[in-house]
């Protein structure tokens, strides 16, 4: 049954129906090759307990909200991005010069905050749930509305600008610096407006806590949906690695870049003839200068799936970034053997170091354990079925959801946020 609007809600159960109001800068889907996914799977299992409306920002390129979540919301409404790219830069600059980071200005949309007032007052949800903190701009349009206020955060923005800087060379490191002081000014004043904080991992968390003081801050980590049948845990001759990831997201730019130019040589000298594969959506100039005869640079593919299936060792040698990684998720769960930064296995629950995943992170030490794996194939056919043995047990949803529902109640049973709204 839906709650009517404005009904009381009962904190003594977990599983009170609630009225959800979801914020996004992207449309969800099962299929996105971003958080997209991540949120897609959560909201189809949110809107399955609780009425759930969604309200999202729709990229120039983007594809629509899945079939499947329409079919489960009560309500969805999609707002297109506009602006070419030939003015994007210019945007940007004008946005730092005015103190707003570079993803607050890629993510504005003027008529988005008038009809996320509208939804608030007309339809009058207990929550309003906002994934990223890009859509903490859009916090002050709900300023007079009583609803709680949730924020999930993919990553720590303001800490992933001050690594961007510090990393930057040339005239980006000038945009680099105005972006990372403009999230200075901007993340502690938006947080500090919200009824919790919800992250991936408890690294994170620090983070975060420390900048919204006096916020609730909590971990609640995703999982992963499991294949019906495990891929190949061997892969396909010639031996090879992949590597996936979205080029939108400067780590993965820069894991690609580590990986070509340091850890691979080093792996092709201890196994001639093994080839890297590298997919994602948009490779920048110094991931496309990457490729040869053995390092083969795909761009946007229309399935992950094939290349995972054929791949010998998944490797994901982040240093740098925030967050859970899909994509190291959904390798252990397909049951491949997974060589990780401890970066970027951070958040995944396994049991012991090297019994699900190998972790590495000297650029030696992960190119000697990738080799290792190649070299024998029944250490990798071993490590594969452990990954799909512990993803079986514990890649669940339900206690992710369970997760959310609790934090929802407790918020709504202490009451609004005491910060000045706006």
């Amino acid at each position: 049954m839906t709650t009517p609007p404005g009904s009381p809600i009962d904190p003594s159960s977990a599983r009170q129906r609630l009225r959800i109001l979801v914020l996004l800068p992207f449309t969800p889907r099962l299929d996105a090759p971003h958080g997209g996914r991540v949120a897609a799977a959560l909201i189809a299992r949110l809107a399955e307990r609780h009425d759930v409306a969604l309200l999202c920002l729709r990229p120039v390129d983007g594809e629509p909200v899945d079939d499947m979540l329409r079919g489960r919301c009560g309500l969805v409404e999609e707002m297109s991005l506009g602006g070419s790219v030939p003015w994007r830069r210019p945007r940007r600059l004008w946005a730092l010069a005015r103190g707003r980071p570079i993803e607050i200005s890629d993510s504005f949309h003027p008529q988005f905050a008038q009809r996320a007032r509208a939804l608030a007052r007309d339809w009058r949800p207990d929550v309003v749930h906002l994934e990223m903190e890009r859509m903490a701009q859009y916090l002050g349009a709900l300023s007079d509305q009583p609803a709680a206020r949730v924020l999930v955060a993919h990553e720590p923005a303001g800490a992933n600008a001050a690594d961007l800087y510090r990393a930057s060379r040339g005239t980006d490191r000038v945009v680099r610096y105005l972006d990372q002081r403009a999230w200075r000014r901007f993340e502690p004043r938006a947080l500090r407006t919200l009824d919790a904080l919800v992250c991936y991992t408890e690294r994170d968390r620090r983070i975060l806590a420390a900048v919204a003081s006096g916020v609730r801050t909590t971990t609640i980590p995703f999982a992963a949906d499991l294949p019906e049948q495990a891929l190949d845990p061997l892969g396909s001759d010639p031996p090879n690695v992949l590597f996936v990831g979205g080029f939108g997201h400067p780590p993965n730019v820069n894991a690609a870049v580590r990986l070509g130019r340091s850890i691979f040589p080093r792996i092709s000298a201890m196994c001639p003839g093994a080839v890297l594969y590298i997919v994602g959506d948009k490779p920048p100039r110094e991931v496309r200068e990457l490729a040869r005869e053995d390092v083969i640079v795909t761009g946007r593919v229309p399935s992950i799936e094939p290349y995972l299936n054929r791949a010998s060792v998944f490797a994901a040698p982040l240093l740098d970034g925030g967050g859970m990684r899909i994509k190291v998720l959904e390798a252990l769960a397909a049951g491949k053997a997974v060589v990780a930064s401890a970066r970027a296995a951070e958040g995944i629950p396994v049991t012991h170091a090297d019994e699900q995943l190998v972790v590495a992170d000297s650029d030696d030490e992960f190119a000697e354990d990738v080799a290792r794996l190649l070299s024998d194939p029944d250490a990798r056919r071993a490590l594969a079925t452990r990954a799909r043995e512990w993803a079986r047990k514990q890649l669940d949803w339900e206690p992710i959801v369970a997760a959310y529902e609790r934090l929802y109640t407790e918020v709504l049973k202490h009451g609004a946020h005491a910060a000045v709204r706006g």
